[in-house]
């Protein structure tokens, strides 16, 4: 714009020496800056300018552009052409550039200058608009620039591609406080459902785009199943029944033409936001690997793609030539949440090593209740494995007693995990067990495999008389009695000898 405010002033100053004297002009370099690397552009000289002398500069229509400028300012002299110009606002200029490359790429107009590592060098000076035509890589956008070289030799020029962003998130709930919180990282048991959020953002230049593709593509691994309930809103209103939502193998895609979307004003600020839950399967990895859900999105990256209409048809751009990749959409980097689970092995044992015939419950402290996790009956096994577990307050409960041997107090423990949140995705980084402030030795951790072991010892109760009935009883007691007699017997016999 800053651009634009200086042709401004030079159109008005120079409209009065388009008829004088005229020396050659000398050339410019032009750099175009804030691009991806890899990007190709064009240039298309729209306006021949020349020095005039004392820093004024007179304009000239170039031929190869003067029926597109005729068109798209319904003027035709050179000077009504530069007045329409000079009083376009920002948002005009925009709109302005656009229709004139539509016009220049409808025409097959070769251009005037292409780039070699986005600069143009030795360039004649002019009024141009400079367009990409090759993306640099499949996050970038295609950019339309105005400029005004006004005899400078040497200038920069900022594309500002304005790309989309996306951020995906899991919600961590403590079972034990119930309390929750968004991240990148959770633990949750087998079986839970994992509520998950993606944040989606449009171009700053949305206004811009006459059709706006739009897509959420998520895909997860094996240990988590989606439940197909996704729900789509943007700036707050519920769009999911104008969302394509479809469930994939092994995720789903949510599509839409954001140009189609009725019911709420999209603008360049607008955020689109989906909220869905997976469920933690038998399938899903134990231990630091964790199971990982990513996302990305597709975007429009043409202004200049048309929309058909259709509401049921997002406009996806490539469609009409599937073959060429370049017509296709951009996409943004992935994001990554990942959950993870964990797993508390009990091996029961005697004084002589592995005893079989127990059974194991083991519950769980969900917001003041013991809940039941897992019962595990007794049998010949000696090693009780509780697989998928997140971190919490535990209680295990030896509900099988073996025979001959007495019930173990009860286990309370805590699993505390630890993370990395600042690599991509989070990392597991330690993994404890802990009653109340101490650390519990008894438990053997391995992080990696995400593992928590102890051994429960059983001890044999008293043996109390089991056989002989009655009479045997009070054989035991008046063989004490007699006993007790002949002690009190003996003690009074050494007292009388003393005495004498």
């Amino acid at each position: 714009m800053k651009n634009m405010k200086k042709l401004v002033g030079i159109f008005m100053l120079t409209m009065a020496l388009l008829v004088s004297m005229v020396i050659p002009t000398f050339a410019a370099n032009i750099t175009v800056d804030g691009g991806a690397a890899g990007a190709e552009y064009a240039a298309f000289k729209l306006l021949d300018a020349t020095d005039g002398g004392d820093g004024k500069f007179a304009y000239t229509l170039n031929e190869t552009y003067d029926e597109i400028l005729a068109e798209e300012t319904g003027m035709t002299e050179l000077g009504d052409i530069v007045a329409y110009i000079t009083a376009l606002d920002a948002e005009g200029i925009k709109t302005f550039a656009a229709n004139v490359y539509e016009a220049i790429t409808a025409a097959g107009i070769t251009a005037d200058y292409t780039s070699d590592a986005n600069v143009f060098a030795n360039v004649a000076q002019g009024y141009y608009l400079i367009a990409e035509t090759k993306l640099g890589n499949t996050a970038d956008t295609y950019s339309l620039v105005m400029l005004d070289t006004q005899g400078d030799e040497d200038i920069t020029v900022s594309t500002k591609e304005d790309i989309p962003s996306l951020e995906k998130e899991v919600e961590e709930k403590n079972d034990t406080t119930g309390a929750t919180a968004w991240g990148e990282s959770a633990d949750y048991d087998i079986g839970d459902s994992i509520p998950y959020r993606l944040t989606g953002t449009v171009s700053d230049k949305y206004a811009d785009y006459k059709s706006y593709y739009y897509s959420f593509v998520d895909t997860m691994v094996k240990g988590l199943s989606f439940n197909n309930d996704a729900v789509v809103t943007i700036d707050g209103v519920d769009v999911t029944e104008q969302f394509t939502i479809v469930e994939t193998e092994d995720g789903f895609t949510a599509t839409a033409n954001l140009k189609e979307i009725t019911g709420v004003d999209i603008n360049a600020d607008s955020v689109i936001v989906v909220e869905y839950t997976c469920t933690l399967t038998d399938d899903a990895v134990v231990g630091a690997e964790g199971n990982e859900n990513e996302a990305y999105i597709e975007y429009e990256n043409n202004p200049n793609h048309e929309a058909d209409g259709n509401p049921d048809t997002p406009d996806k751009p490539g469609d009409d030539t599937p073959d060429d990749d370049e017509d296709g959409p951009s996409k943004s980097e992935k994001e990554v949440a990942i959950v993870f689970t964990f797993e508390a092995i009990v091996n029961k044992v005697n004084d002589k090593g592995a005893l079989a015939g127990a059974g194991f419950t083991l519950y769980k402290n969900v917001e003041g209740t013991w809940t039941e996790v897992k019962k595990i009956e007794a049998g010949e096994t000696t090693t009780f494995n509780f697989k998928g577990l997140d971190a919490g307050e535990y209680k295990l409960e030896e509900t099988t007693v073996p025979d001959g041997y007495n019930k173990c107090e009860d286990i309370l423990f805590e699993v505390v995990a630890e993370y990395d949140v600042t690599k991509e995705p989070a990392e597991l980084t330690d993994l404890k067990v802990m009653n109340g402030e101490e650390e519990v030795e008894s438990f053997t951790v391995d992080v990696t495999a995400g593992t928590v072991t102890t051994d429960v010892l059983n001890v044999s109760g008293s043996e109390l008389p089991s056989t002989g009935g009655i009479g045997r009883t009070i054989f035991y007691v008046a063989g004490g009695v007699v006993f007790v007699a002949a002690l009190v017997l003996l003690i009074t016999k050494k007292r009388m000898s003393a005495e004498k």
